[in-house]
């Protein structure tokens, strides 16, 4: 044990020492703030440039709506005015408007030309039949073309009015009074709240709010750190390994203590490397809950688990990672070993949504009980209301503490016999071979 920790405790000082660590340290957190600050900047950075759209209305009743509420648009919705200096700002593009009476067969071919010349940004085609009483839905009777689809702005707009349109018509022809149906019309907004639970003494604790940001945002915050921690370790313990590896470092080190000894000594040092990554951005986590006073946001118990699983899927990856990097002699082979190691670590990524959309469903409680998958998918059903029930809680901790003792041993396994090994290309039945060697 002593030289277990006495390798961690040297492969933890150089990586700690190291100057790409110290920068890596608080150029992360630059990079995250400097990432969300550039959104709030670029935030009113919009182009300001106008927007021309041809409409085509044999209706001849839509048009007039258009045109209008496009003016009232232009003048006035889209203007921020500052109350110091009293000038205006424009906030949104301009939507300009162009009635096209055509009575060609193929109106859309000709106003898809002008739209290539960048004429104009799109146009619309209404269908006769949009204010008929019982319309044929089948055709398109109301269709925007455009060559910028991301840009949904005008669309929708032409929809909202379009639509709000119709409606006032119907009603108007089935002789209701519009300010009557606004009325009954309007929405009853639904809150999501928790559960109300009785106290010990007696009283009832009421529910409080659930917050998107707490249910969604804590769960999915954790695994993409958790992520992050384990892809800027382990894949490094297969570098570092194949490097000393390379230039016959190991055959020196093999010398003094044994190869498990060796990987364990590498595994030890990696964790402590990312504990202290792990203990300086959440510490910002939590300093910044507290100077916003939303400290309920991330409850004491996300930090706990965060680290237990980070332990886990460190000693499961990296060990994975260091044996890979022993069974190799070139780079050439590493990279081709590593691409089934990475889809292992993908798997949650793949999956998390699914999981945090129902954090007790089948596809959630199958993904926990997969080996390498265990930690990320936990964590997220963790932090995720209202938790696994306690006793899948023990079968998932018992699931990683199980996978991480077999691919230590495994890895460690493969570690004795390539960590030496030169000359020989790596294949998964040679891996076994080693596994199962005595």
């Amino acid at each position: 044990m002593d030289k277990i920790l006495a390798i961690g405790r040297v492969e933890y000082l150089q990586a700690v020492r190291s100057k790409a660590f110290l920068i890596g340290l608080f150029l992360m957190p630059v990079l995250m703030g400097g990432s969300i600050g550039v959104q709030i900047l670029l935030k009113d950075q919009v182009d300001l440039d106008d927007r021309a759209c041809a409409i085509v209305d044999p209706t001849g009743e839509l048009w007039p709506v258009l045109e209008a509420a496009a003016k009232e648009r232009n003048e006035e919705r889209i203007w921020e005015t500052d109350e110091a200096s009293g000038k205006r700002k424009q906030l949104r593009p301009v939507f300009v408007l162009e009635r096209v009476e055509s009575d060609a067969e193929r109106a859309d071919l000709e106003l898809s030309r002008r739209v290539e010349d960048g004429e104009l940004t799109g146009f619309l085609l209404i269908d006769e039949q949009v204010l008929a009483d019982d319309p044929d839905y089948d055709r398109r009777l109301v269709a925007y073309h455009t060559d910028e689809p991301t840009f949904n702005e005008l669309p929708t707009w032409l929809d909202e009015v379009i639509n709000r349109e119709i409606r006032r018509l119907r009603f108007e022809q089935a002789r209701l009074d519009q300010e009557l149906v606004a009325k009954l019309d309007r929405r009853i907004p639904t809150s999501t709240w928790g559960l109300v639970s009785e106290r010990d003494d007696g009283t009832i604790e009421e529910a409080e709010k659930e917050s998107g940001a707490r249910t969604f945002g804590v769960p999915a915050a954790a695994m993409m750190l958790l992520f992050l921690l384990v892809m800027t370790s382990a894949p490094q313990l297969m570098n570092q390994v194949l490097e000393e590896k390379m230039q016959r470092i190991s055959e020196v080190l093999v010398s003094a203590v044994t190869p498990f000894q060796l990987m364990l000594g590498k595994l030890v040092g990696s964790v402590g490397i990312c504990m202290t990554l792990a203990a300086v951005y959440l510490s910002g986590v939590l300093w910044a809950t507290h100077y916003y006073g939303v400290e309920d946001f991330v409850p004491g118990r996300a930090y706990a688990w965060f680290l237990v699983m980070m332990v886990f899927a460190l000693l499961m990856y990296g060990a994975l990672f260091s044996a890979l990097g022993s069974a190799c002699s070139e780079l050439r082979d590493a990279q081709t070993m590593m691409l089934p190691a990475m889809i292992v670590i993908m798997v949650p990524i793949f999956a998390w949504g699914a999981v945090l959309e129902a954090p007790n469903g089948s596809i959630a409680q199958a993904l926990t009980y997969v080996p390498t998958a265990t930690p990320m998918i936990l964590l997220i059903r963790l932090l995720a209301p209202p938790g696994p029930p306690l006793w899948e809680t023990f079968a998932g901790l018992a699931m990683c503490l199980a996978t991480t003792i077999a691919l230590v041993w495994a890895s460690g396994k493969i570690f004795r016999v390539g960590v030496l090994a030169q000359g020989q290309a790596p294949s998964f039945r040679r891996l076994l071979a080693w596994i199962v060697s005595k």
